[in-house]
């Protein structure tokens, strides 16, 4: 196994706890993404950029959120999206517990790794919804399922740069005073 690859940067910004504010906006925002009028391959192709956050800080601020946030969000989605109610909230809550198992092995990653990480944990999470659907007799939703989980694979690295912008700019402003 190769030594962590983390830059001093990104390793004085992980030190700094999040704010809550930082954590609840970006949850909305990713809310308000997934509640878009989505239709027809857009819809396939939509990452669950609500997961995405979630799996992030579930990550990178375990004590800030966990399964229980992760179950409210889902059902949020659920009835957002008229969907079988608890059916996201089971999903969420496995991909959060899965989050915080890997968290360590995920921080010691590069940029590469730490995405084919977030891909187990998004196929994982589609796999609990289509296999929920399918046990209700919905038919197969064919392969274009897993396009979902590669596009908020791809997303991750940009995510992550965006998600720890608050915290490069509080340490900059600490470090000039």
């Amino acid at each position: 196994m190769r030594p962590a690859d983390l830059t001093p940067v990104a390793r004085d910004v992980m030190k700094l706890p999040a704010g809550p504010g930082l954590i609840l906006a970006s949850l909305v925002a990713a809310y308000l993404f997934n509640s878009l009028p989505w239709a027809g391959w857009a819809l396939l192709a939509r990452p669950d950029l609500l997961l995405l956050v979630l799996v992030f800080w579930a990550v990178h601020q375990p004590g800030s959120v966990g399964q229980g946030l992760a179950f409210a969000l889902g059902l949020a989605m659920d009835v957002g999206d008229s969907m079988l109610l608890g059916q996201h909230a089971l999903a969420y809550v496995v991909a959060a517990y899965g989050a915080q198992v890997i968290r360590l092995r995920v921080l010691s990653f590069a940029m590469l790794e730490q995405s084919l990480h977030v891909l187990g944990l998004m196929v994982v999470a589609t796999a609990v919804i289509v296999l929920l659907n399918l046990l209700l007799g919905s038919p197969a939703p064919g392969p274009a399922v897993l396009l979902s989980p590669v596009i908020a694979c791809l997303a991750w690295g940009p995510l992550t740069w965006l998600l720890y912008l608050p915290g490069l700019r509080r340490m900059r402003r600490e470090a000039a005073s």
